[in-house]
This record gives structure tokens, sequence and C-alpha cells, in this order.
């Protein structure tokens, strides 16, 4: 009792010295927090390599700041017929939360969250919670210029700029959920390399063209136009003129495409094909050697009827293609331009340029894992068309389509490798040399099976010849290197690289080779995948719910297809899916503020406008108190000093 009284005593004495000390610790503490938090995002950066974050994008299309800003630039920036700007592109109807909420429940081991918005903050986010950040358009575009964006090809172009993001992530489209327990392996492995998710072949370029006929060595005259890049050049043989006259070989070229769709043509024409060779190059039809011996007593009336029934045919395909023509330019009046398949095309062609034609594959609606330096890699090779990309307010037909540019780039890049680097591949030993061994795994990589004696005795001539002719820093053999009757020499990595004819044919055989792994799933729509697109029919839209309730997969898609004049069918589908989510996931998750609360700022500038004005408010409360402590401090100091002044002048 004693002791407490003393300290009692010794506060009240140096109550001055105690408020100081307080002061200082406190302000101590804030300064701790600060580096505290900064040493947690360095080993968090520094742990990047080993973590994987997740990147959503998400925008609330009935916020009147949104929409008022979507009104100004329709006014000024929008072309009606390559643009996409329809309401079901920007609508909300809390797909974030609940996909959220499946991500919790069945990818626990995420790292982190990043919601990319243009600045907007959903009500029902927790934004305390470590695990979430909301992050800007702003705070990742390169040019500002190209804000407001409304383009998600263009946001989803620089989503790998985020801030504090891992060097691996993976990016959903907040219209999709997990149904199932996802691990790091559906994306991703150390084995297996990357997971491409590919769902249907891309749709045809042109009617009658589909893109499998594009570069295939033959002129098909309803794939020479710009949208299937001319054909792939394989009309540049033919004169333009007698190409395009209209009345020989244009019409021969309609007869062998009638041939290749042989389907499509009647019983009675095919007949006559089946015995005729068709040139697709110069539109000739002629009789092949066997017929004409069996018909050289008739050649005059084959060769008639053959023109008769050319004409018949020339007559009905002009009048079907100028049907398909009037169709084709016909401007559609109710359907809504798909900016998605018209990037498609556009990202298809690019990719053509670049590594040639060939048939490909639309991804997947599924989540995708992106890494950030092969990204930045797709976009140094193509940086015109990412530019472009950028730039384009709204989704546009000149587009870079995300995932696919990034699947196709990963698919087809090459490395390419020196002799240095081959002979090194095959001396697995790390000799220095070819040992028998090794030069016999080598020979099985290059030839046929079985090796025959000649193969290899030709392949040992070559590698002595070499080692006569050229002049190599001689190397011993090492030991147990040669079999008992072999009669090579050192094979030494100089040799090899000097020995001109192995080298070029090394060079072919092992110089290219992948540059990332990757594994494809195809036809993922059918195994690992659910994609549905929900219309304003309420009975189909029951139905596709009651499939995925029945059969969930790992990945599911709910695209918004609905018909924005029907607007009390779409409020019932609305319910019906909020009400399908619920059963699903009906337990909140801890990215969600509790039922009875919202945020109070759904904007990042309000926010951070207040989270400025309370960091000054509270640094100039913490200013005062210093300064009055100061003052009081030396008020008493000064009040001491007269004291004893005083005393010693009148005492």
């Amino acid at each position: 009792m004693v002791v407490k009284c003393r300290i009692c005593n010794l506060i009240l004495k140096h109550k001055l010295k105690v408020i100081i000390i307080f002061v200082f610790t406190l302000a101590f503490v804030n300064i701790l927090q600060v580096f505290f938090f900064q040493l947690c995002w360095d080993n968090t950066s520094k742990r990047a390599d080993e973590l994987v974050d997740v990147v959503y994008t998400w925008v609330n299309g009935s916020d009147p700041r949104f929409l008022a800003n979507l009104r100004a630039f329709l006014r000024t920036d929008v072309s009606t017929t390559t643009q996409d700007y329809s309401s079901q592109r920007f609508d909300d109807k809390y797909e974030l939360k609940f996909s959220l909420r499946s991500l919790e429940k069945y990818a626990p081991w995420v790292n982190h969250v990043y919601i990319v918005t243009n600045g907007q903050i959903p009500y029902w986010l927790n934004l305390d919670y470590e695990k979430v950040t909301v992050v800007s358009h702003e705070e990742i575009f390169a040019d500002g210029d190209d804000l407001p964006s409304f383009s998600s090809p263009a946001i989803e172009s620089h989503l790998h700029r985020i801030p504090g993001l891992t060097d691996r992530f993976v990016y959903f489209n907040d219209d999709i959920f997990l149904g199932k327990t996802v691990y790091l392996d559906d994306f991703d492995s150390s084995s297996r390399g990357f997971v491409v998710y590919l769902a249907w072949p891309l749709p045809m370029c042109s009617v009658d063209c589909p893109w499998v006929y594009v570069g295939d060595g033959q002129c098909d005259t309803s794939c020479y136009n710009s949208n299937c890049q001319m054909d792939g050049g394989d009309c540049d043989g033919y004169h333009g003129q007698s190409l395009w006259n209209g009345s020989h070989y244009w019409d021969k070229s309609e007869i062998i495409r009638y041939q290749r769709n042989f389907s499509d043509t009647k019983s009675n024409q095919r007949a006559l094909y089946q015995n005729v060779s068709v040139s697709g190059r110069l539109g000739l039809v002629s009789v092949p050697t066997r017929i004409s011996r069996l018909f050289m007593r008739n050649a005059t009336n084959v060769t008639r009827l053959v023109a008769e029934h050319n004409k018949q045919v020339i007559l009905q395909n002009k009048l079907t293609r100028r049907k398909r023509e009037q169709r084709a330019t016909a401007k559609p009046q109710s359907a809504a331009f798909d900016a998605y398949g018209a990037s498609l095309q556009h990202t298809n062609r690019v990719l053509n340029l670049k590594y040639g034609f060939r048939s490909r594959y639309a991804p997947a609606h599924s989540p995708i894992m992106i890494d950030r330096r092969i990204m930045e890699g797709l976009q140094a090779t193509f940086p015109k068309q990412f530019l472009k990309t950028s730039r384009n307010r709204f989704r546009s037909d000149d587009d870079m389509q995300y995932a696919f540019s990034y699947y196709y780039y990963v698919m087809n890049e090459k490395q390419y490798a020196d002799v240095g680097e081959i002979f090194d591949r095959f001396d697995t030993d790390g000799s220095g040399t070819w040992s028998d061994r090794e030069i016999r795994t080598l020979l099985t990589k290059l030839y046929d099976l079985p090796l025959s004696y000649g193969t290899v005795d030709h392949f040992e001539e070559l590698l002595l010849n070499c080692s006569r002719q050229l002049e190599t820093v001689e190397m011993p053999t090492p030991e147990f290197e040669r079999y008992v009757d072999s009669k090579l020499p050192t094979v030494s990595r100089d040799l090899i690289i000097q020995c001109g004819a192995l080298s070029e044919v090394l060079k072919v055989k092992f110089g290219t080779r992948r540059k990332y792994k990757y594994e494809t799933i195809n036809n993922a729509q059918s195994s690992r995948v659910t994609f549905k697109m929900l219309n304003s029919n309420i009975s189909e839209v029951v139905g596709h719910l009651d499939e995925i309730r029945r059969g969930t997969k790992k990945f599911v898609c709910l695209n918004d297809n609905m018909d924005e004049t029907k607007y009390s069918e779409n409020e019932l589908i609305r319910a019906v899916l909020y009400d399908f989510y619920l059963s699903l996931f009906p337990k909140p998750s801890r990215f969600e503020l509790p039922s009875d609360f919202r945020n109070r700022f759904l904007y990042l500038d309000e926010l951070s406008r207040w989270k400025t004005y309370h960091f000054k408010l509270k640094l100039c409360t913490y200013l005062c108190i210093g300064v009055l402590c100061y003052l009081t401090y030396c008020n008493l100091l000064k009040r001491r000093f007269l004291y004893r002044l005083f005393n010693k002048l009148f005492y």
C-alpha cells in the first residue's frame, strides 16, 4: 500500500514528464505500425513467386455517376456498328459477392484478392479484411488519356500492372464462380505447365469459309476476302481477271466449292462428279484417262453433258451466292453487335500473321492463370494491337481478346538452342564428350526405329570424317565411354560445333522447342466448365440453373444475354438467380460486411479524401497536444526560475 502511494505521489510530482512520455510513446507506436506494415509488404513481395493472387474486374452498371459518364461518352465516341455498349455488359446481379463466397469455400489457398473497378466500391465489401484490396483503373492504366474505359478487354490488358500483385495470378470474370474444390494444379504445375482450357473451334471467317480452308494451299473463292485474310495467300498465284471475271473461272471454282461441301449438293449433281477430276487452282473440269478410255466412242456426248450440267449448277450457284451476299451485307435490325466474336476473329488474324495459318479454338469461359512476365512478353510482341485495345473505350471488333491471345502465345512461342546447348542436352554425365551410350540415345531421337546397321554406320562415318578434317583441341576419352568394338574418336563439344553437316541436322531436329510448358484441356465445356447464356425466357433460365444444380463442375459461368426491353421478365430472372446463388452459397464470407452494415463510401476517391482528412486531423491533434505540453513545461520552468530569483533577492 505504501509502495502504491509512493508511485502515485511520484506521478503527481512529475505529471508533466509523464504526459510528454505518453505522447512520444503514442507517436512511436504509430511509427512502428507503419514500419511493420512496410516490412510485411516487403516480405510478401519476396515470396511473390510462391503465392498466387486472384484478380476480379467489377462494375456497378446501375450507379448514377457511372451511367452519366457512360451517356456522355456514348454521344461522342461510339460507332454503333463496331462497338458493344449494351447494358448487360455492366449489369450487377451480385455475381461478385457469391463468386467470393465460392472462392473462400473451394480455394482457400488464395493469397490475396484484388478487385479492379472504375473507382466504385461494392456497398457490401468488407474493406477492413486484410485479404482484399480495391484497385481503380487510374492505378493500372499506363496512359491516363485512355480513361474512362468501359471496355473489359482494355481493362484486362492492364491487370498485370496492379501494385503488389504476385508474379502469377488467376483472373476471374465476376460472372464465374467455383462449383468444386480447386487446386493450384488446375491452373499450373511444375510438371505439366500451364493448363489451357479450350472450348469450340472458331466460327467461320465468312460464309462457307471455315478457318481450316485458309492457308491450306488451295484457292477458295469464298475465302478470298479481308475477313479471311485473302485465303491466306492461296490465291496469290492466280491472275485477278481470270479469277474474278465471273464468266468462266469464277463459276468453275463455285463448282469446286460444291464438290468440297458435297453434302450440300443434290444427289444427281454428286453422281456426275464421282468420276471427274477437279482442279481447285485452274477451275478446270476434265475426264481422267481411265474414264476417257471407257467412253472413248462417246467423248463428245460426255463433254456436252458435263458442260450442260455445269451451266445449270453455275446458274444455281450464282443465285445462291447473291442471296448469301444480300444476307451478309444486310444490316441487322435487332441483333446486337457481337464484340466478343469479332475480337476473337481479329485476334486470330493477328496470330495468323505471326505464327502461321492453323485451326484454333476459342478459350473456355473459366478462370485463367496469368504470368506477369509472359503477359509483358505478349504485349511486347504485339504492341500496336494492345495499344489500340487500350484506347478503345468500348468493346470493339479490333480488340485483342485477353485469354485467347495469352493461351496461343504460350502455345506458339519457341526457344532456340545453339549446337552447344544441344550437345549439353545429350551429354547426360557432364563429361564434355559423347559416350557410345549417349550417341545411341541421340540416334533414337534422330531416326526412325528400329535403327538399322546402315544408319549407325553412316552416322559414325560422319563423325570420323569431321574428326579427320577439323582441327580441334585433343581430349582424352574418359574411361568406360567406348564399347570394345567402337571405332569412334573422342566426340567433344568443339567437334560437334565445328562439324557443319551434323550441326545443321541437330539444329533442324532439336534447335527449336516449346518456350513454355503447357497442357491443353480440349472440349473443356463438357468436362471442367459449365457455360450458360441467360436470356429473358424464365423457363429456359430455370432449366439451365437446375442442370447446374444436378451436376456442378469446377468452373461455372453464367453469361448475361437478356433482352433489355423485357424489364419485368428480367427482374424475375434476377430474383430467381439470387435464390440460386443462395442455395449454393448461403454462408457469408469474410469478404462481406454483416448484413445490417454497409460501406459509408461507395467511391474510392471519396474514401481517399476521407482518409486524407482523417490522417491530417490525427496529425494536427498530436501536434497540438505536443505543443501544449511543451508550453506547459516551459511555463512551469519559468515560474520556478522566478520563484527562486525572488527568494534570493528578498530573503
